[in-house]
């Protein structure tokens, strides 16, 4: 039983379309999960995703290629699934990345969480951070941009 009074999962009140779930595996696949199951008693829903042993999953790095933005020559760094966006090292009170922080490529910069599951946000490239747009406990996609880092 949860007692946390913060929502972990958006609202589950009707079916995903097809290509939502499809994505949905892919990102159960990519984090080497087995399933998931979504239940909804109140409306009715039901909605359990299994990624077969067959299933193909691409190379966990890099999840989500660097691009720079041409007109500032920032490299995103991007989320490699959905969760709530953790700026700060769980067990400590610093963050990861502040702007003006130096990383090397590959450095733990952020934290995607979905109840007790952890998925690391890593840097794309060697820089600075240059700054932060992510919000810290908000509910991200996959792809969201959390900051940008300025290449060495």
């Amino acid at each position: 039983m949860n007692n946390r009074p913060e929502q972990l999962m958006p609202a589950f009140d009707r079916l995903p379309e097809p290509d939502q779930i499809a994505q949905m595996a892919t990102w159960l696949a990519q984090a080497g999960l087995d399933g998931l199951e979504l239940t909804n008693e109140a409306a009715g829903l039901k909605l359990r995703i299994r990624v077969g042993q067959a299933a193909t999953v691409p190379p966990a790095a890099p999840a989500i290629a660097p691009q720079v933005d041409a007109g500032a020559g920032h490299v995103a760094v991007k989320t490699p699934y959905f969760g709530h966006l953790c700026l700060t090292h769980p067990l400590r009170d610093t963050p990861f990345a502040p702007a003006g922080t130096r990383v090397a490529q590959g450095d733990v910069v952020a934290l995607l969480t979905l109840d007790s599951l952890q998925v690391p946000v890593t840097a794309p490239v060697a820089g600075t951070v240059v700054d932060v747009v992510g919000q810290p406990g908000a509910l991200v996609g996959y792809g969201a941009p959390v900051m940008h880092i300025l290449p060495d």
